[in-house]
């Protein structure tokens, strides 16, 4: 991997399920030209035999992007690897991270971390099937597998398949007990380990992801890892991102017109209406009203003039809010 290649995922945006959507991904990339965007897990069956395919792969003007996949499935995850190819997606990223009960029924998510086998014969398959970077992202361990040395073997086990990025969310995983939001926050964070691993294996491009609370936090952090990964912030405060190509990426920063962004992101809107529903085309903008004051009395309102399917109306209320 050359020196650019590195460069892109110096600050990259976490897959979160039901957030990073491919109208969250249009919003975002109006917001940062250089933030490296991930879709939100979608499974390898659901990919390959849904009748929506091409509306989860849709991929107009979003690169630098990755498609995150959940599955153990070898023969599927070549089909999704090729998909993603095809669609242009410049990574595909195995999850194996996820501890919902729905991907433990499915064998994938982190439970495959206490199976590195299966894991790397997944990864190889997927590095020979098509022309594009895989990569996977993982926890630190799982249950009472969450010693340093297991973690260690675990990476190199995996990154023997030619795999040479992987992103870590911070935090072992608890497959019983908790829930996947309690999962992002009970589990102690331990950048440590992290830290271990990237001197450990140095030929391998380590993104860190899990517990970084603000944009300069986030900075700090960049320097001491090949890049950082970020969920909730960006879910709850979208508008941070007109930061992060300045930040990151020294690129002059510009004045920031937040009524010009939203205009901008309407005007796609207005145009997915035919294929899609008001709520999900908001639903990337609504992040920014839980820190404002009356944020729930105003997100309220828009959820009223949703039903009434008045655009325009939206629209102006809206700019008018933030």
């Amino acid at each position: 991997m050359n020196i650019l290649d590195k460069e892109l995922r110096k600050f990259c945006v976490a897959p979160m399920m039901g957030y990073t959507t491919q109208h969250a991904r249009n919003l975002y990339r109006i917001l940062s030209k250089k933030a490296y965007l991930f879709s939100e897990m979608i499974t390898c069956k659901t990919l390959i035999h849904s009748k929506k395919t091409d509306y989860f792969l849709e991929n107009k003007n979003q690169n630098p992007v990755a498609l995150q996949v959940g599955g153990c499935d070898i023969e599927d995850l070549i089909k999704c690897c090729k998909l993603a190819a095809k669609h242009k997606f410049n990574e595909i990223n195995l999850n194996l991270g996820c501890p919902s009960k729905a991907v433990q029924n499915g064998k994938f998510g982190a439970c495959l971390m206490k199976n590195k086998d299966l894991v790397l014969d997944c990864l190889k398959s997927m590095k020979d099937s098509a022309d594009i970077e895989v990569s996977f992202k993982c926890r630190l361990g799982v249950d009472s597998f969450d010693s340093y040395d297991f973690f260690s073997d675990f990476i190199g086990t995996t990154t023997s398949s030619g795999v040479n990025i992987v992103y870590v969310h911070a935090r072992k995983a608890i497959l019983k007990g908790l829930n996947p939001k309690k999962n992002r926050s009970v589990p102690p964070l331990n950048y440590k380990y992290v830290s271990k691993i990237k001197k450990d294996f140095p030929q391998i491009n380590f993104i860190l992801n899990g517990g970084i609370k603000n944009l300069e936090e986030a900075k700090t952090l960049s320097n001491s890892f090949d890049g950082v990964m970020i969920g909730r912030l960006i879910q709850t405060d979208p508008f941070c991102l007109s930061n992060v190509d300045n930040m990151f990426f020294d690129h002059q920063k510009n004045t920031i017109n937040l009524n010009n962004i939203v205009s901008e992101y309407f005007l796609y809107i207005k145009k997915q209406l035919k294929n899609e529903s008001i709520y999900k085309l908001l639903s990337p903008l609504m992040g920014v009203f839980f820190a404002k004051p009356f944020g729930k009395k105003i997100k309220s309102e828009i959820h009223n003039a949703i039903k009434d399917n008045k655009i325009d109306q939206l629209e102006k209320f809206i700019l008018n809010s933030i």
